[in-house]
C-alpha cells in the first residue's frame, strides 16, 4: 500500500522540502511576526530577508530527517528555557529500542510529542512519528515542518462510510507498518482533539483503528505484546491557552476554514511561546497483562494515565476555590492556600465572569478527581 498521502516525510525528501520553505514567502512573514513581532511593524522586509538566511544557515545543509530534528533540539532546549520552570521526567526505565507504540494523554496541539521526542533525542533513542490532525494541516509551511519532524496525517470528519472505513484502514496500516516493518515507535493521543477540559480518557475508537489492520491476525493480547504499547502522561503546571479555553469555542462557529487554520496556527504558537510553569512526563511500563478486548486495554490505558498524572500547586489551588471539592478528595492539599502559587494561579482567572471561572477552575480541578475515582477504584 503506498502512504505518501498520509505519511511523514523520508530522507530523500528532505532537501526539496527545506528549499521550498526557504523560498515560501508567507513561511518567513510569519516566523517574522511570532519571533520579532515590533521590529517586524517596522522593518518587516529587513526581519524576513534576516529570517532567511537564519533559516538557510540553521538547516540548509540537512540531508535527512535525523539531521533536520538535531537542529530543532536547541530550539526546543530554548522553548524549555525560556517558558517553563523545569522539565522533569520519571520512568525512564521502562523506555528501550524496541519500536513502540506509545498512548498519550494530549493537552497542547503540538508540544506533548515534542517533549517526549526531545526526552528520547537526549537519550540516544529513535524519535517517534506522531499522529497529527488534518484540522491542523493545508497544504502550507505548517505541514511541511510537522511531516519533516516526523509527523504523519489522521484524516477527520469523513464523510461516507465506505470512504471512513478505507481512510481508518489505511492510516492502521501506516502505522503498523512502522512498527513492523520500518521499526519506527508511534506517538497518538488517546482521544480525538485535546483535553481541553482536563479530562484525560481513552476513546476507544482510537484503540479499534490501530488494531483494525491486525485483526484477522492476532488477537487483541498479541497484538499489544508484539507493538510494545506503553501508555505515557504529560502534565504542565500552566496551560497557556487556559484562558481562551475557559471562554470556549462557540466564536469560531460562524469562522471561514481558512480563518479556522489561523486560529490553530495561532494557538500553537500560543502553546509554544507561553507560559507553562513546571513540565513533568512519566512513561508507564508497557502493558504486559493480559488483555482480551478492547474495552479491557481502554480501561488499563487510562487508569495508567489518570494514576500517573503529575499533580502541581494548580490543581490543588484549584480545589480551592470550589467548596463542595474540598472535603472530596484525600489527595488535596489545603496548605496551598495564601501561598505564592495560590495567589499566583488567582490572578490567572480574575477577569473571568463566572461561569468563564468555573470551566477554568473545573479543568484544573479534574486531575485530581479523577485520581481520587482511580485511587477508589484501585481498592486499598
Amino acid at each position: 500500500m503506498e502512504f505518501s498521502d498520509i505519511s511523514s516525510f523520508s530522507d530523500d525528501q528532505v532537501s526539496t522540502k527545506l528549499q521550498g520553505l526557504k523560498e515560501d514567502e508567507e513561511f518567513h512573514r510569519y516566523i517574522a511576526s511570532l519571533i520579532f513581532p515590533q521590529i517586524n511593524k517596522y522593518f518587516p522586509k529587513l526581519i524576513q530577508i534576516y529570517v532567511r538566511r537564519k533559516f538557510e544557515k540553521v538547516f540548509g545543509d540537512c540531508k535527512s530527517i535525523a539531521q533536520f530534528q538535531s537542529r530543532m533540539a536547541p530550539l526546543v532546549e530554548r522553548m524549555i528555557k525560556q517558558t517553563t520552570d523545569g522539565f522533569s521526567y520519571s520512568g525512564i526505565e521502562n523506555l528501550s529500542d524496541q519500536p513502540t507504540l506509545f498512548i498519550g494523554n494530549h493537552r497542547d496541539i503540538s508540544l506533548d510529542p515534542a517533549f517526549l521526542n526531545y526526552l528520547l533525542y537526549r537519550h540516544d533513542l529513535n524519535t517517534v512519528r506522531i499522529a497529527i490532525g488534518d484540522n491542523l494541516l493545508d497544504g502550507g509551511f505548517a505541514e511541511v515542518l510537522m511531516r519533516l519532524n516526523k509527523s504523519f496525517i489522521v484524516h477527520r470528519n469523513i464523510k461516507g462510510v465506505k470512504e471512513t472505513l478505507r481512510k481508518l484502514s489505511k492510516l492502521s496500516t501506516y502505522i503498523n507498518h512502522s512498527l513492523n516493518n520500518d521499526k519506527e515507535s508511534i506517538w497518538i493521543a488517546q482521544k480525538e482533539g485535546r483535553a481541553n477540559d482536563g479530562n484525560d480518557f481513552t476513546d476507544e475508537g482510537v484503540l479499534k483503528m490501530l488494531y483494525l489492520d491486525q485483526r484477522k491476525n492476532k488477537s487483541v493480547n498479541e497484538w499489544v505484546k508484539d507493538i510494545n504499547l506503553t501508555p505515557i502522561v504529560i502534565s504542565y503546571e500552566y496551560d497557556p491557552l487556559d484562558v481562551i479555553k475557559a471562554k470556549g469555542w462557540d466564536f469560531q462557529e460562524n469562522w471561514t476554514l481558512d480563518q479556522i487554520n489561523k486560529s490553530d496556527l495561532s494557538e500553537m504558537a500560543k502553546g509554544i511561546f507561553g507560559y507553562k510553569g513546571r513540565v513533568h512526563l512519566h512513561v508507564c511500563k508497557p502493558i504486559l497483562s493480559s488483555v482480551e478486548t478492547i474495552g479491557d486495554l481502554s480501561n488499563l490505558i487510562e487508569n495508567e494515565i489518570i494514576s500517573n498524572y503529575h499533580i502541581w500547586p494548580s490543581n490543588h489551588s484549584a480545589f480551592s476555590f470550589i467548596p463542595e471539592l474540598e472535603s472530596s478528595s484525600s489527595l488535596y492539599d489545603s496548605s496551598i492556600k495564601n501561598t505564592k502559587e495560590y495567589n499566583f494561579f488567582k490572578k490567572r482567572f480574575s477577569l473571568l465572569d463566572s461561569n468563564e471561572r468555573t470551566e477554568f477552575l473545573m479543568t484544573y480541578a479534574r486531575p485530581l478527581i479523577n485520581k481520587e475515582k482511580a485511587r477508589l477504584s484501585s481498592g486499598p
